[in-house]
């Protein structure tokens, strides 16, 4: 049996990133009710939950910023404006 790499097309790259988003929005979403039905009952924020939320958004916004300047910088720097 031959291994043979293959890369992933337009259409299979969107729907990827599509669900990787969406399971994002889900951990935060979870996390964020977690959080705040443990302060509410105990009126302690628990800190496992808390600190996963937080990397977790820090890393999303810190790699959309970097990917977005990276894609953006060769458009830049052929702007005449």
């Amino acid at each position: 049996m031959k291994s043979r790499s293959w890369k992933a097309d337009e259409m299979e790259m969107a729907i990827n990133f599509k669900a990787m988003r969406c399971a994002w929005a889900f951990l935060a979403l979870s996390l964020a009710v977690w959080c705040i039905s443990e302060a509410i009952i105990s009126g302690e924020i628990p800190v496992v939950p808390f600190v996963l939320e937080c990397v977790s958004t820090i890393l999303f916004f810190s790699v959309k910023i970097g990917l977005t300047n990276r894609m953006t910088k060769s458009e830049r720097g052929n702007d005449d404006e």
